[in-house]
């Protein structure tokens, strides 16, 4: 809130004015009831109803000035912790997205922001609010009989004795609404990314009883949330009428002299402490609310406190010539029992096309992964023209890398945009469509509603596997990076588009170091040189006619299998 510190200063100085004409009605009232509502001055005839009417209009004006401040306030808390948040999705390690789904990353951006908002905005305002209410009412008392004030405030420790025991029940609760409420987002996000595989295995009774039972948590949660919060307002009220029945007692009976010295200074008195019930109950009512923007807090902040993707790379690459080194490289994902990668080693020369074979579980896609930086290896040196990849920054060093992988990603957005996404400076309409042309993707693109312009949907939703394969591939296209990785790049299209693009892959590859991920073998027989992993290791390397010499190899019996 500290960029925003002189809104929030007009904010308070609009509660202070409230706060201010709290005591002014009661003090009116005893001035007319003192008098019996007569007066020797026919002024106050039409001064005491006008004092009235503009009392009330200058606390609607600082009500609605508060009110319009602190919701400004607060939409800009919002949308300053989602940017952040959203800016520090982008930066987190490729580790961080196995750990969490996305739902959960999607349910702290939008709902437990909100909670955060709300306790620094809503409870803030409420607490200085209704404190300077009942400190003006408190004067206001003090003033009139300071004796009836102190049996008063005989009753504020019984009341922070109350909230005292609820609160800890009540962020308890929260932190579990937010856990539940985590798991139904992800399992809706689930649910509709898989809903033909559902549909197809018949489990939609699963799936539905999967989402009964989280939603049963989220409302016991609620529940218990709600108990305590719920408890704390009538005790509250128990509490103050305990205190105007002892006041009450006291002044009827003569107890002291200065209250029951006139009948408007005792119904002024007890008008005001009514009047100091509404502020207490408030501050006592915003606990549950608080109670859950602390809950949201640990979540929110225990992520933009999170751990970046480390980048302590400053030396910037410029435009690679390609030659990669992979020197002694092992590497272990976070919990794995073994070794995925175990003292890999190899060259690919500036130009060259290097395949990776093998079974799954080998480690070519850990290969592929670890020269972008999506993670660092465990041991050993991986070096582009020379340079250890650690030395550089990641953005220099991804530029010169362009990515082609069987996991489709594509943005619910237009042709166009998608294509263009592999550019990072602006590009015009004719780079769009002859990287698309190159990727065998145009004949179909001309022929969509809008073209180019036409949206795909959710990942390409709109369009056939191959449609959106030959879209990645244009995207890379557009990229020109000196660097590819192919991973199965052409794993969705037919036999003729396959064909094509096969075409358009090795017009690509001139001069640029490819790394191919294969699984169907007949896609890298000219490979110049092709690497067989098996279990984080190579066994095998050589050219496609050099593997075959050795018909008991494992590469042999990879073709002997597929053919």
């Amino acid at each position: 809130m500290r960029p925003y510190w002189k809104v929030f200063a007009l904010a308070i100085l609009g509660m202070l004015g409230t706060a201010a004409t709290e005591p002014v009605f009661p003090a009116i009232m005893k001035y007319l009831l003192d008098r019996s509502f007569k007066t020797e001055d026919p002024r106050m005839v039409w001064l005491a109803p006008l004092a009235i009417i503009l009392l009330f209009m200058l606390r609607a004006i600082f009500s609605i000035a508060t009110n319009y401040l602190m919701a400004w306030l607060s939409t800009r808390l919002i949308t300053d912790i989602r940017m952040e948040m959203f800016s520090k999705v982008l930066l987190l390690p490729t580790q961080h997205f196995h750990d969490q789904s996305a739902g959960r990353i999607t349910s702290k951006l939008m709902y437990e922001v909100g909670n955060i908002s709300e306790a620094a905005t809503y409870v803030l305002v409420t607490a200085l609010r209704e404190s300077f209410t009942a400190i003006a009412l408190l004067s206001y008392l003090v003033y009139l009989d300071w004796k009836l004030t102190l049996i008063t405030l005989v009753v504020g420790p019984l009341i922070a004795l109350v909230v005292k025991g609820f609160s800890r029940r009540m962020r308890m609760a929260s932190r579990m609404s937010y856990e539940a409420f985590h798991q139904l987002v992800h399992i809706i996000e689930e649910t509709a990314n898989a809903h033909k595989v559902i549909k197809i295995f018949g489990g939609e009774v699963r799936q539905t009883q999967r989402f009964r039972d989280e939603l049963n948590k989220f409302r016991r949660a609620q529940l218990r949330e709600a108990v305590p919060a719920a408890a704390i307002t009538p005790v509250t009220h128990l509490a103050a009428s305990l205190a105007v029945a002892i006041i009450t007692f006291m002044a009827l009976g003569k107890a002291t002299g200065d209250a029951s010295a006139s009948v408007g200074g005792f119904v002024s008195f007890i008008t005001s402490m009514l009047m100091l019930i509404a502020p207490v109950k408030q501050l006592t009512t915003i606990n549950a609310t608080l109670q859950r923007g602390l809950a949201a807090a640990e979540g929110v902040f225990g992520m933009l406190d999170s751990a970046v993707e480390l980048d302590q790379g400053t030396r910037q690459l410029g435009r690679a010539r390609g030659h990669i080194e992979f020197e002694q490289v092992c590497f272990s994902y976070p919990g794995a029992e073994r070794q995925a990668l175990s003292g890999i080693g190899f060259t690919i020369a500036a130009g060259q096309r290097i395949a990776l074979v093998g079974a799954s579980g080998g480690g070519k896609t850990t290969v592929s992964a670890l020269l972008p930086r999506f993670y660092s290896p465990t041991a050993g040196q991986i070096r582009i023209d020379g340079i250890d990849i650690a030395e550089l920054t990641l953005s220099s060093l991804r530029t010169n890398i362009a990515l082609v992988s069987q996991d489709i990603v594509l943005f619910n957005d237009t042709v166009a945009a998608n294509i263009a996404f592999g550019s990072q400076v602006p590009c015009s309409q004719e780079e769009i469509v002859a990287a698309a042309q190159a990727a065998n993707a145009w004949e179909f693109i001309e022929n969509l509603p809008q073209g180019l312009n036409t949206h795909i949907g959710e990942n390409g939703a709109k369009l056939s596997g191959g449609q959106r394969q030959r879209i990645a591939i244009a995207r890379a296209v557009l990229k020109n990076a000196p660097i590819l990785i192919l991973d199965e790049a052409t794993s969705a299209l037919d036999t003729e588009s396959e064909r094509l693009v096969q075409s358009a892959l090795l017009r690509l590859m001139h001069h640029r170091t490819t790394l191919v991920i294969a699984h169907r073998l007949s896609t890298i027989s000219d490979a110049d040189r092709i690497l067989v992993l098996q279990r984080g290791q190579i066994v095998e390397s050589g050219t496609h006619q050099e593997l075959l010499r050795h018909p008991s190899g494992y590469y042999a019996n990879l073709i002997n299998a597929q053919t």
